[in-house]
This record gives C-alpha cells, structure tokens and sequence, in this order.
C-alpha cells in the first residue's frame, strides 16, 4: 500500500513539478540560471545559489522554492506523507533528470556539476 502511495505521489509531484515551470518567462530564467551554474539543485527538492548570488538570482531562487514548497505541501497533504518525504523525493527526482552540466548538492553537502 505504501508504495502505491509513493507511486501517486510521484506521478502527482512530476507533474507539478512542470506545472510550476509552466510560466515560459520563469521556467527559461531558471534554465538561464541553471546552465550558467549560477543556482543548483538540492536533495531536498529545492534550488539554491551556487556562489554569491545577485538580487535577481536570490528573487528567482526564492520564487521558486516558494512554488514548489507550496506544491510539496500539497502533494503531502493529499497523500499522507511528510512535507520531508514528498522532498527527498522530489530532489532525488529533479537531480536525475537534470541535464548534464547542471549543478547539484551531492550527498556530502557540496556542489557537484553532473
């Protein structure tokens, strides 16, 4: 039974996922910010400044992590499951498939290009 649950709510959270990126303008800021390496993505299913970030970077990370919290919120909610566990998953899923060259925390804590 669990791992149908965990089924639905991976199914339920790849497609917010490209719900959340939907708006061309900030889904193309944030490949933009991806491949020059200035923001990475998180095992906790979140990005975040690789190196010293300028305002425009901080206000794109911080819109979408707020997004995707909001939408971990509610996959957790409708599931059963922990904010916790609906954003390891997460992580473990948008580092699989990023591209090559993204940036990403390895499980050390440290950046690491794929």
């Amino acid at each position: 039974m669990l791992a149908g649950t965990i089924r639905t709510s991976l199914f339920s959270l790849l497609a917010v996922l490209a719900l959340l990126l939907s708006s061309p303008v900030q889904a193309d800021a944030l490949d933009d910010a991806l491949q020059k390496g200035l923001v990475g993505e998180t095992p906790r299913g979140y990005v975040a400044p690789v190196k010293s970030p300028s305002a425009a970077v901080t206000k794109l990370v911080n819109d979408i992590n707020a997004r995707r919290r909001a939408a971990y919120q509610n996959i957790a909610k409708k599931n059963g499951l922990t904010l916790q566990k609906v954003e390891a998953v997460a992580g473990a899923r948008v580092i699989q498939r990023a591209p090559a060259g993204t940036y990403y925390k390895n499980s050390s804590g440290a950046w690491q290009r794929k």
